[in-house]
Formats: C-alpha cells, sequence, structure tokens
C-alpha cells in the first residue's frame, strides 16, 4: 500500500526477456524486461521479479506500469498478480496459522475440562 501511495503510473514497453535457470525443477525462466520514460524524461529499463516457463508478451507490447518516483528502477507491472501474490499469500498463512493456534487451545481446554 506505501508503495502504491507514492508510485506514479506509466505505459512500459516490452523489450525482451532474460533468461535463467534454476527452480524446483531445473528449468529456464523468462523473465520479461520493459522499457519506459519517467515524468522527468529519464528512460529506464527494469526486469520484472516474476518470471515464467514460457513468455506471455510480444516483442513491444504496452504494459501499464507504477514506479518509485524517487528511484525509477523500483518498478512493478500494474497487475493483481504482481502488485498483491505476497500479501495475499502470507495473510492466508497468518490466518491458517492462527486458526490452527485456536483450534489447539480449545482441544487443549477440553482436555483439561475432561480431566477435572
Amino acid at each position: 500500500m506505501a508503495f502504491l501511495a507514492i508510485a506514479e503510473q506509466t505505459e512500459a514497453r516490452f523489450a525482451g526477456a532474460v533468461a535463467r535457470s534454476g527452480g524446483n525443477h531445473g528449468g529456464t525462466f523468462l523473465y520479461p524486461t520493459f522499457q519506459f520514460q519517467t515524468a522527468d524524461g529519464r528512460s529506464i529499463t527494469f526486469t520484472s521479479s516474476s518470471g515464467s516457463t514460457s513468455q506471455p508478451y510480444a516483442e513491444g507490447e504496452r504494459v501499464r506500469i507504477v514506479y518509485n518516483p524517487r528511484r525509477p528502477e523500483d518498478a512493478r507491472l500494474l497487475s493483481f498478480l504482481a502488485l498483491w501474490i505476497v500479501p495475499v499469500l502470507l495473510c492466508g498463512a497468518g490466518l491458517l496459522l492462527t486458526g490452527g493456534a485456536v483450534l489447539v487451545r480449545a482441544a487443549l481446554a477440553r482436555h483439561c475440562r475432561s480431566r477435572a
């Protein structure tokens, strides 16, 4: 949320992909690279932090991005997946852990009452 509060939106052009090997299955992942102009006219190139085994963009395709005007290299695609997947996963994990703790506490309380 803090990033989006200060971020500026613009359009970026797909400029190829960076291939990196790794992952659990040892395959090659393609990380899309984009070019855009900041509000003050600087040309910036950034590579997305999320990659895939196939390239979802055509050469020169335009996409919406958001970037930090103080550090334009800190840019992200303007999509639910790119912006919200990590917070959603962390909240989900927190809820599961909290739910598990509540269930364990309730079971222990029941067990203590049945022994008394």
